[in-house]
């Protein structure tokens, strides 16, 4: 079973905080963090983030934002990234770390788009992205968890065979 999962955006300030909450309270046994490509550490999340987020009973209100560093991509079984693009990125800067970052719409090919400076129903179309989003790696993790019979697994099977 995966326990550590890293998600990943620009600024750590709202998709990356939102799909991280997200996918605690789905997964309350798992361990996850998020990061910021760009980030500005110990910056608070979004104040739309934490409004969209508090319409469906998650608190995000504690977040800090992080930069992203080796260390903590290294600690993550399973890196998120919001885009494509921050997928691409994660794997330049850690090599290593193919295999082991998707992004959160990898069943669609979508990207989640940054809704930073944009209204309250922005915010809240990223949130139902996300849930989306969380709600096919909560399926493939589960399907992974019953598959590997606790003997392990490698990032093909949690890909699906596709990068």
């Amino acid at each position: 079973m995966i326990s550590n999962v890293l998600t990943v955006c620009h600024g750590n300030l709202c998709r990356s905080p939102m799909a991280a909450a997200l996918l605690q309270h789905r997964l309350p046994d798992v361990h996850v963090r998020s990061a910021g490509l760009a980030a500005v550490s110990g910056q608070r999340a979004e104040t739309k983030a934490i409004a969209a987020l508090s319409e469906i009973d998650i608190d995000i209100r504690a977040h800090r934002a992080m930069q992203l560093t080796r260390e903590i991509a290294n600690e993550a079984q399973l890196i998120l990234t919001m885009t494509a693009t921050q997928k691409r990125s994660v794997e330049s800067l850690y090599p290593l770390m193919r295999g082991r970052v998707f992004s959160i719409r990898d069943f669609d090919n979508s990207d989640i788009d940054d809704p930073m400076g944009l209204s309250i129903t922005a915010f809240r179309i990223c949130r139902d992205a996300l849930v989306d989003g969380v709600d096919h790696w909560v399926r493939k993790l589960a399907k992974l968890t019953e598959r590997s019979n606790g003997g392990g697994f490698d990032a093909v099977s949690i890909g699906g065979g596709k990068q």
